[in-house]
């Protein structure tokens, strides 16, 4: 620029010591602005690394048993009959969202990992609610309300 005698109206930097001296050695008369980015992602680290290591804690609780789960299902299918192997798919694309949503991750300034996967969960569950209202909630023929799921009485599958 200064080769070109371009007249220089602003400079922005990402106020690193060296790239200030040297904007204010070559143009000292000229207004000088840190990167809002750079000042967003600075101030907001501390913020995003207590984020992060929540969602890393979130994610080491529950992927094992979201595997677990996958595990059943896969072992069932086996000896699923069409009708139950195509419901064992859905229940395994639901645990397959579940595995994406504790896998995301964030990005400074103002994506939150923690939040993104919260949000994925609660549309996980919305949709899991919906589809238990659509399917009015049958209870599976020799059981009862009353009784646990089989893999409840276990605890094999519970994602608590």
């Amino acid at each position: 620029m200064v080769a070109l005698e371009a007249r220089v109206l602003g400079t922005i930097s990402d106020a690193q010591e060296s790239e200030l001296f040297a904007v204010q050695e070559l143009w000292p008369d000229v207004p000088h602005q840190v990167c809002q980015f750079h000042v967003l992602r600075d101030a907001s680290k501390p913020a995003f690394e207590a984020d992060k290591q929540v969602k890393t804690a979130l994610r080491k609780r529950l992927q094992p048993k979201v595997r677990a789960v996958r595990k059943q299902i896969k072992h069932y299918l086996a000896t699923a009959s069409p009708d139950e192997a195509q419901q064992l798919a859905v229940l395994d694309e639901y645990a397959t969202g579940i595995v994406t949503a504790l896998n995301t991750d964030g990005l400074q300034p103002f994506k939150y990992a923690t939040v993104e996967a919260t949000q994925m969960l609660e549309e996980i569950e919305a949709s899991l609610q919906q589809l238990s209202k659509k399917r009015g909630e049958v209870e599976p023929a020799g059981r009862t309300e009353a009784d646990p799921p089989a893999d409840h009485r276990s605890g094999a599958g519970c994602l608590d």
